[in-house]
């Protein structure tokens, strides 16, 4: 019986990225995108000739809609850091899946078989 704390089976380069993913930060799975648009009240300074509004949107996917979430400027940084996290958590799960399939091809190629079986 494994101890529960114990590193699962795998080879160097998965317990890299194990190593990687216990210090993955807060993450989120979306999209920002910073736009310029007019906000259509005809007394604003965007309406005439000043610099037109920055307004920041997170969209994602959710039960095959796109939603879509105003982000204030106060929180813009934060949550750009959050969507690059989501990045590269990606990527080490993609690490991850490389690493335990040649883990198991050389796992494989050291079990033996039976005798008397094709």
């Amino acid at each position: 019986m494994k101890k529960p704390n114990a590193i699962p089976d795998t080879n160097a380069a998965g317990r890299k990225v194990l190593v990687r993913l216990a210090q993955v930060a807060p993450f989120l799975p979306a999209s920002l995108n910073v736009t310029r648009t007019r906000c259509g009240n005809p007394r604003c300074r965007c309406a005439r000739e000043g610099p037109i509004h920055e307004t920041a949107l997170l969209t994602w996917k959710e039960r095959g809609k796109t939603r879509t979430l105003h982000v204030p400027v106060e929180l813009r940084d934060e949550v750009a850091q959050w969507i690059e996290e989501w990045k590269n958590l990606k990527i080490l799960i993609e690490r991850m899946g490389a690493a335990q399939r040649q883990f198991l091809q050389t796992r494989k190629k050291s079990i033996k078989k039976p005798s008397g079986s094709s």
